[in-house]
């Protein structure tokens, strides 16, 4: 999107339409993805985009092509751009893994996922303390909510592991 508060890029696999809020790259370059989605490159683009609202306090860049250009993208040797492509492909492919099981979630303990908010707390299970979901399901099920709790977690840490290799890798990259 042109505006946000952290990089949330992706590779349309699926060929959306999306308006003129949000803007695209016409090639399928995983290894660009890594590094677009880099800590290192968010860094970069912190100090180079304009911030809207306070900085300090959760302030949003805007992603404009302007800034966008000037990002230097590291030149690496095909073996790591490989490695860090095949992180990049994982990372998007584990978010919809574990959204499809909070969907499934959702639903068994009744709720329906298009009518839940990503405020919603139950739409992190794996972030829940068993008091609270029994406090704020319409259906409270233990056994329901234990194994969605367990898998989530496992996939959030999966997730984090995935982009904390892909942020080591892109900042030996950029030699820092």
């Amino acid at each position: 999107p042109e505006i946000g508060k952290h990089a949330r890029f992706v590779m349309d696999e699926r060929r959306f339409y999306f308006n003129n809020k949000a803007f695209m790259l016409p090639q399928p370059d995983w290894y660009l993805l890594g590094v677009l989605n880099s800590a290192k490159a968010f860094d970069y683009l912190s100090g180079t985009c304009s911030v809207l609202g306070d900085e300090m306090a959760g302030g949003r860049l805007e992603f404009r092509a302007i800034y966008m250009e000037r990002l230097p993208i590291p030149n690496a040797p095909e073996s790591e751009r490989a490695a860090v492509a095949k992180l990049a492909k994982e990372a998007q492919r584990l978010p919809g893994h574990r959204r499809a099981r909070v969907e499934a979630f959702l639903r068994e303990i009744a709720l329906k996922p298009a009518q839940s908010t990503s405020r919603n707390p139950l739409e992190q299970p794996w972030s829940l303390a068993p008091e609270e979901f029994t406090r704020r399901a319409p259906r409270p099920d233990m056994k329901k909510f234990t194994p969605a709790r367990d898998e989530t977690a496992a996939l959030t840490d999966q997730i984090q592991k995935i982009e904390q290799e892909i942020d080591q890798r892109v900042t030996a990259l950029y030699g820092l």
